[in-house]
């Protein structure tokens, strides 16, 4: 929840442009004059406006001490922009929203002064009265509580209710829960939508018992009347209601719950799609069951597609082994592990164990060129070392993702002989092969050799390529490494200087007794004496200081 950069300097420049207008209620500092005291106030305004134009909700928590002012312009200048703001808070926002304003800041220290008498007294939008149910003084949020209960609706008001009923203080608890009850009614019930998240994190709080509240709001929800609001919940972009809907239809007669369980597939959150599919593994009788199945199979999420995988296994022979050869050739390592496992099973050896490494050479041989990255990628986890000459060659395919499962097979099953190999993939201008190469490097410690990495890393390859090789070269001892780092941090390129500084910020407390060797001491004092430009002194200091060489 952090503010942009853009945003700082707005609430910067309101600070400023309010400080005058502040001194003159201050003893200690000299009042200003009527002419500065109202071009702080036109300027104080005009800063709001700007904040409000963002319609940035996440900096209202640095707005709210403008509401202490003596100033009854700029406080009702200051309530306008916090209501507008306050209007685009989303629901699953505002627990952590509440812990910023919380926070105890010194912008706060005149906010968190605010009394409830003199609160009370004033004139307030009504989503400043909901900031005030986050105050910290407990009477201050019961009577914004009580004013929000007399004149609010309740789609507004519900939210700002339930995060009170898990206040501290007994006395606010209660008249918040009060409150939440006269909104358990049939014509409320679009209402609770949007907040059946905040409902459901009231499962895990222990301050007090929420039971009642969820067994409420399930009952609520569940009415066949309310099929249309728990068709939308169960349909919402929030994720954490959409997950309390598909939990809530797990309890409807078995028409209704196909129903949802179809819609749950179709969801956009991994989680809800999961619990879905392990329900129609576990319904043996769900209606529509074969056309959910498949439709697991092509599932993005791998999990779901693991649950069909497994529903297949209590299937007849024919269609189990069918399932685990397609499963073979997914994408994922996990499915084809699990494929892998039961075709060996025992119930498979009626049938005959096939030849799984045979059957992913005849899928690169024959099969479709959609299955070749997965093939390739079979072949690395269940092949020998033989296999990697008939790999590497798919490196130059056109596709990067045959290449990158080529680079990956290849340093599966042959390692050792491959490093120069996979150094030279190193300044490939894909990616992803760039990407698959280091990570086999990294793997080989100290069987990479130095001076190729340094050749790519000073050469004229990809920004990535030489990312990839400093990467590498930063993984060996320290005192060995800095040297690397040194020119990094020297080399003009954003990213390695980064990474270079980072390594040596990092590598200090790797320090030990015995110290580097002189060859060490000499090869990092060369690195930072051959740079073009001069490492900036602090990080010069903690270079020389790393190493154990004096200052000169």
């Amino acid at each position: 929840m952090a503010a942009s950069s853009f945003m700082n300097d707005l609430l910067r420049r309101l600070a400023g442009a309010l400080l005058p207008a502040w001194a003159a209620g201050w003893r200690w500092r000299p009042r200003p004059t009527t002419a500065d005291y109202e071009r702080s106030v036109a300027a104080s305004k005009n800063a709001m406006a700007s904040v409000r134009g963002t319609g940035d909700w996440r900096s209202i928590p640095s707005l709210l001490y403008v509401l202490s002012h003596d100033n009854a312009d700029l406080r009702s200048a200051g309530a306008t922009v916090i209501n507008d703001l306050a209007a685009s808070i989303p629901v699953a926002a505002l627990p952590g929203f509440e812990g910023r304003v919380r926070d105890s800041t010194l912008q706060a220290y005149s906010w968190n002064k605010l009394r409830m008498e003199w609160v009370v007294q004033q004139e307030w939008p009504l989503r400043v009265w909901a900031m005030f149910t986050m105050h910290p003084s407990g009477y201050v949020r019961e009577a914004a509580l009580r004013h929000l209960a007399s004149e609010g609706d309740a789609t507004l008001v519900l939210p700002y209710f339930l995060l009170r009923v898990n206040d501290w203080v007994e006395q606010v608890r209660a008249v918040a829960t009060a409150a939440v009850k006269t909104l358990l009614g049939p014509k409320q019930t679009a209402a609770w939508v949007p907040v059946l998240g905040l409902v459901d994190q009231l499962r895990l709080r222990s301050r007090a018992d929420h039971a009642w509240l969820t067994d409420a709001a399930t009952s609520l929800l569940l009415r066949p009347e309310s099929r249309p609001e728990l068709m939308s919940a169960a349909r919402s972009e929030d994720r954490l209601v959409a997950r309390w809907a598909f939990r809530a239809t797990m309890t409807l007669p078995d028409a209704d719950r196909a129903m949802f369980v179809s819609l749950a597939l179709e969801s956009g959150d991994p989680v809800v799609r999961l619990h879905a599919a392990k329900a129609v593994r576990a319904w043996a009788g769900c209606p529509d069951r074969e056309r959910l199945l498949a439709n697991m199979t092509s599932d993005r999420f791998m999990p779901v597609r693991r649950e069909a995988l497994y529903a297949a296994l209590d299937d007849t022979p024919e269609h189990r082994r069918a399932v685990l050869q397609a499963a073979l050739l997914d994408r994922h390592a996990s499915m084809r592990h699990a494929a892998r496992f039961y075709l060996r099973d025992r119930s498979e050896q009626a049938s005959g164990t096939p030849d799984i490494r045979e059957f992913y050479l005849d899928v690169l041989a024959h099969g479709e060129p959609s299955k070749r990255a997965a093939a390739i990628s079979g072949v690395g986890e269940c092949g020998t070392q033989a296999d990697a000459d008939g790999l590497a060659r798919f490196v130059s395919d056109a596709r990067s993702t045959v290449a990158a499962a080529a680079v990956r097979a290849v340093a599966s099953l042959d390692p050792g002989h491959r490093v120069d190999w996979l150094v030279g993939l190193l300044r490939d201008d894909r990616p992803s092969v760039v990407r698959e190469a280091g990570r086999a490097l990294e793997s080989l410690g100290n069987a990479v050799p130095v001076e190729a990495l340094r050749h790519v890393l000073h050469g004229d390859s990809g920004e990535q390529s030489r990312r990839s090789a400093l990467r590498i070269l930063l993984r060996r001892h320290p005192y060995d490494a800095v040297v690397d780092a040194v020119t990094a941090a020297g080399s003009g390129s954003e990213a390695l200087a980064r990474a270079g500084t980072e390594f040596i910020d990092r590598a200090m407390p790797w320090r030990v007794s015995y110290g580097p060797s002189d060859a060490q001491k000499a090869a990092a004092q060369s690195a930072i004496q051959g740079l073009q430009a001069p490492l900036p002194e602090n990080l010069r200091r903690r270079i020389l200081d790393l190493i154990g060489v004096g200052m000169e």
